[in-house]
Parts: structure tokens; sequence; C-alpha cells
């Protein structure tokens, strides 16, 4: 493969330049599809000042190698392109970042020049889901602005990783779900496993029981969340002998990577252990970094920005709680399922918030939607409004 350094050469400035038609193709979707959907303009402009941030993080806010896993994605994607590298061989090469990067090589935009293109790759796909769910009035006006104003989701959907894939075929992968067309969700669960297999792990019995129990129709009821609660607590019983070894396995694996040394982690070493580990270690993980664990500027960031999202869930929760507590308890055990599952095994803060986001939006999209949550404070006469009305 080219050396792909020479991209370099041309400076801070020139590197972006050679970025503009995919900049310039992010906004034109949201011209033609604004003006196609009757987009308001506040919307619209929001959604283009979106696309101007694969510009302005990468060696501005934090410098490139913050992140370092972004240049595997941008030089999996050119080997592809070039011809090195075959889409099937990358698909069946067993290794996420190529398999990640077989995805972004398949979309139709110019060959990314440099470790900030493919933030333009995922900016388009934020627009796309932005327009579907829009159109399949999934929005309502609390969770349209919490889609456009979650600050994590603006940083991580405009960087050159594979977490947009993933939201996006997630939240895909429930919208068809919620439509009743198994096939199509099903479909789009494909290259949720492909990417992170964790994540299918998590998002296909949630797809499975909502589509079994049309929950966004019918709710699931407080009866049948109990039972499904007591399954799960059984299974996860019943299963430790066999799920001990391998969370104890990317435990250390996580903790290592995160640059701790294998023997300063605790391992898990028992059934009882395992189920309380990860309902508080799930629980840590929706919350933190507090203020007092920041080391540096983003993740004291975050830990503000947390304190605000973890207010709006509390607000969404509560509504919903008198609203529709049948609906409610499945978005509840999908987030207590997603952040156990990763509470477990993440320890590094920034990872923890990247890993989280998209659980969180996923929770709050689908709780305002089968919920009818339209306001964050309720009145006394509420009135449910459309998103653009």
């Amino acid at each position: 493969m080219t050396d792909l350094n020479w991209i370099y050469s041309y400076g801070f400035l020139g590197i972006r330049l050679f970025d503009l038609p995919s900049f310039l193709m992010c906004l034109l979707l949201i011209v033609i599809a604004g003006y196609k959907f009757k987009l308001p303009s506040n919307y619209q402009v929001i959604l283009a000042l979106h696309c101007l941030l694969p510009f302005v993080l990468n060696d501005v806010l934090f410098s490139t190698s913050y992140m370092g896993d972004q240049f595997r994605y941008w030089r999996g994607v050119n080997a592809i392109r070039s011809g090195e590298l075959g889409i099937m061989e990358a698909l069946t090469s067993g290794e996420n970042v190529l398999q990640a990067s077989a995805f972004f090589a398949l979309m139709p935009f110019p060959t990314p020049v440099s470790a900030i293109s493919l933030g333009f790759y995922n900016t388009f796909l934020y627009i796309v889901l932005f327009f579907v769910l829009y159109v399949k009035n999934i929005f309502t006006k609390v969770s349209i602005w919490f889609y456009l104003l979650f600050p994590s989701v603006a940083l991580y959907t405009a960087l050159s990783l594979r977490e947009t894939p993933i939201f996006f075929f997630m939240v895909l992968a429930i919208v068809f779900a919620r439509e009743s067309k198994i096939f199509k969700s099903a479909l789009c669960t494909v290259p949720v496993y492909l990417i992170k297999f964790q994540n299918f792990y998590i998002l296909g019995p949630i797809v499975l029981m909502y589509f079994v129990f049309n929950v966004a129709k019918k709710g699931m009821g407080l009866a049948k969340a109990s039972i499904i609660g007591a399954i799960t607590f059984a299974a996860l019983l019943l299963s430790a002998p066999l799920a001990i070894p391998l969370v104890n396995k990317f435990r250390v694996a996580m903790y290592v990577e995160d640059g701790g040394r294998a023997e300063e982690i605790s391992l898990i070493s028992g059934a009882g252990e395992f189920v309380v580990e990860g309902f508080t270690s799930g629980l840590y993980l929706l919350f933190k970094p507090f203020i007092w664990e920041a080391r540096g500027l983003l993740p004291l960031i975050q830990s503000i920005e947390n304190l605000f999202i973890l207010f709006i869930l509390y607000l969404i929760t509560k509504q919903a709680l008198f609203k529709r507590p049948d609906k409610l308890a499945f978005w509840l055990l999908f987030l207590v399922l997603s952040m156990s599952v990763y509470g477990l095994v993440v320890f590094n803060y920034g990872t923890a918030v990247r890993y989280r986001y998209p659980f969180v939006v996923i929770y709050v999209l689908f709780v305002c939607a089968d919920c009818e949550i339209s306001t964050l404070f309720q009145s006394k006469t509420p009135a449910e409004q459309s998103p653009d009305s």
C-alpha cells in the first residue's frame, strides 16, 4: 500500500481541503432531505454545524493520537480501496477493525486521505439516521433535541471510529422491530455482530422480546418484566461457571489495554460476586466519570455533561413511570442489561463514555416514543406535540 503519510506534507489547512468534497456531500444531504421532508430550518442549521465537527476535533480540541484507533480504520479502508485487501477477505477476517473498515469502504465517499476523513462518513450516517427517525415519527420534542445536542453523540459521530455504524444499525434494528419488520430488523443486527459482537448479544434478545411482546403497542407489563428479570437473574447464576472465566479474561485485557497491570485487577471468583459486581459496576458505568475522577480536560467535560444527562434521564423516566410503566419496564431492562455487561469489563473513563452513549440515546429515543414523552417537565394539562410543531 502507498505510504499514507504524504497528506501531512500539506499542513493543517491543506489536509482539510482534501475533505471538502465529503463535507459538501453531507451538506447536500441536509439540503435535499430537508427540502423533501420539510424539515424546520433550526434543525437543518444544527445538522449543518455538525458537518463542521470533523474539521475541528482532531488536532484542534485534542491530538488525533488521543484516540489512536482512528488511524487503524483509516488504513483499513485505504487497504480495501487500493485493492490490497478484498471486501470479503476483510469481512471474514475475524478482525473487528477490518470488518468495520469494509463497511466504510462500501460507502459512496471519496477515499479517506487522512485520519479525520472517516469522520465525514460517520457524520453522513448520523444525518441519515436523523431523517429516518424524523420521517418515521420516532422523535418527540424531547428526543429530537437530545439527539441533536447530546455532546457525546456529536463527538463520537464526527470521529473516525466504528461506534457510529454500530449505533446506526442498532437503532435501525429496533425501528424495524417496532414496525414488526423482523427480517429487516434481523438484517440490521448482522453488521452489529461483525463489527462489535458484544452489542449484538445485548441487542439480539432485546429486539426479539420487543417483537414478540409487541412492546410499542401493548407494552410488556410489570408482571412480564419481573418474570423476565427473574429468568435473567437465574440465567446469570447458572451461566456463572462458564461466563466468569470469559468475563475475567476481558476484564484483564481491557484493563491492560488502558495502561494498567494485570496483577492489579481483581478477578471475579463466584456466582454471587458475579451478579453483585454486574449490578454495581453497571450502575457505576452509568455515572462515571465523577468530577473528582476526571484527569484532563475532556474527561472533566464529560463528567459535567454526565450530570446533565443523568438529570434528563431522571425526568424522562419519572414521566414514563406515571404514563406507561408497562413500556418503561422493557427499556429499563435494556438499560440495566447493557450497563451491566460493559460495567464488568470497562475501566477507562473515556472508553466508558464511548461505549455508553449508544445505549443512552436508544433509551431516550424509544422511551420518549413509546411512552409519549414530549416535554421534560410535566404540566397539569400536557399537550403532546410533534417535533416540528
